[in-house]
């Protein structure tokens, strides 16, 4: 599924002092198994040369503002964020195992490397987890996502796939039976694409137990506000709301 030698696919994790102004150490693994340790930024170059993609965990809000001269240097075709990903394809509570909310479940603290690792271990869960989704859903994701900066290097990254002609039709056929048939889907599809993917996540495994996860109602709070209109504006003739 993925359109990259394993070699080509670096995953980064950076420790920041307090302060914000040094780094502290920097950890990064290949692909292939090869892995990188240590605080020297001009080494961390010299591992990042030849890669096409550079990913990890909350790599867009927080390594890259560290190293975007490294990074940039590598000129990776993609950045791939798993922070943004998880709650998407996991939606299911706890939605995995490797991730507590937005945090990755850790087996060292303090240690980038084994960060790097476990964030290469879930973007390869994502990779699966994306795979085993239906048609129609992967279609519809590509359709609100692909344009998105948290999203676009994923999907570029796992190769091309045409955006729906119409996805509010698709969105509204495959859905059927769980949003309101009336809801201004098309709307949403406009001004609010993230935030309607990660409700339709939930939708399509909501049970009792399921809830947004609290990183998402933080950075995406209108997610609530999109569940509400898909859900709880009872209309009086379709079939979800009777």
């Amino acid at each position: 599924m993925i359109n990259l030698e394993p070699g080509k696919i670096v995953f980064i994790d950076a420790e920041i002092e307090s302060s914000g102004k040094k780094i502290l150490d920097i950890g990064a693994v290949k692909g292939n198994g090869w892995t990188f340790h240590s605080s020297s930024s001009a080494a961390f170059s010299d591992f990042l040369r030849g890669s096409e993609a550079v990913g990890g965990h909350n790599i867009l809000k927080h390594d890259l503002k560290y190293l975007k001269k490294e990074i940039a240097a590598c000129d990776a075709k993609y950045l791939v964020d798993t922070l943004y990903l998880s709650p998407l394809l996991f939606p299911r509570k706890p939605y995995h195992h490797l991730v507590k909310d937005d945090k990755l479940v850790s087996d060292e603290l303090n240690n980038p490397l084994n960060d790097a690792q476990k964030a290469q271990d879930l973007f390869y869960s994502e990779i699966d987890a994306f795979g085993a989704l239906p048609r129609q859903l992967q279609e519809i994701y590509v359709g609100l996502l692909s344009g998105q900066a948290e999203f676009e290097g994923f999907f570029g990254l796992i190769g091309p796939m045409v955006p729906p002609n119409d996805i509010t039709a698709l969105i509204r056929a495959t859905f059927a039976g769980k949003i309101c048939a009336h809801a201004d889907v098309q709307n949403l599809v406009g001004k609010s694409p993230v935030e309607l993917a990660y409700a339709l996540s939930l939708i399509s495994v909501i049970k009792y137990d399921s809830q947004v996860p609290p990183w998402v109602l933080k950075n995406y709070p209108r997610v609530e506000n999109v569940l509400n209109f898909l859900r709880s504006h009872k209309c009086p003739s379709c079939a979800y709301c009777n």
